[in-house]
């Protein structure tokens, strides 16, 4: 874990200072457009911020609503409790649930309030956890114009095969796939209209 905290630290640090030249030299290495070099560009900055956005909203709406559950059911701290669902929300694979799924085992088993440990059961496993499936799809379909259903399945489907970089590449690699083929149909259609063109112009010179 520290090595990879120093990797990155260091890697953040030459992105920043020479991010754009590093751009300019992969772009230079492209078959590619520059024109469809750019719209690659573009979708990957406008991807990856939303993709922070909306975890970062995401983690917000589950700890407000983790917190809401902590204060009906009468625990204390709520507002430390409320703080850690937020962190650990923003964590894939743990979540807010371990601050709520511990709760509620303590007001079933030792506080001797079995109905708000239930209540508080029911609680973390449909608003707090169904926010995370409204919130992150909605952001994304904002931001980079996917349909609710593939934001929704980019995330899920990315952080199940990779893991919790997933998040990030999940939804980057749809986006990024729903360019080419939005620039492979755009190459296609020129295509035919230059074709055409030919054609009508060798039917006016055959007449």
């Amino acid at each position: 874990l520290l090595a990879g905290i120093i990797i990155m630290l260091v890697a953040t640090y030459f992105f920043l200072i020479d991010g754009a030249r590093m751009v300019q030299s992969i772009t230079k290495l492209s078959p590619l457009k520059q024109d469809y070099e750019d719209a690659l560009i573009d979708e990957f900055v406008t991807i990856s911020r939303a993709v922070v956005v909306a975890t970062l909203l995401s983690a917000l709406a589950q700890g407000f609503l983790a917190g809401i559950g902590f204060w009906i059911a009468g625990m204390n701290y709520v507002w430390m409790l409320t703080v850690a669902a937020t962190l650990l929300a923003l964590v894939p694979f743990i979540g807010a649930a371990a601050v709520w799924l511990p709760c509620a085992i303590y007001l079933i088993v030792f506080a001797d309030a079995p109905s708000w440990g239930v209540f508080l059961l029911i609680w973390g496993a449909g608003p707090v956890s169904l926010a995370d499936n409204i919130v992150k799809p909605y952001i994304l379909q904002n931001k980079s114009n996917l349909h609710p259903m593939l934001a929704l399945l980019s995330v899920v489907g990315g952080v199940q095969a990779l893991g919790p970089i997933g998040i990030l590449t999940g939804p980057m690699v749809v986006v990024f796939l729903q360019t080419l083929l939005n620039l492979l149909h755009r190459e296609i259609s020129s295509m035919d209209g230059h074709e055409e063109t030919e054609n009508k112009l060798a039917t006016d010179e055959a007449d």
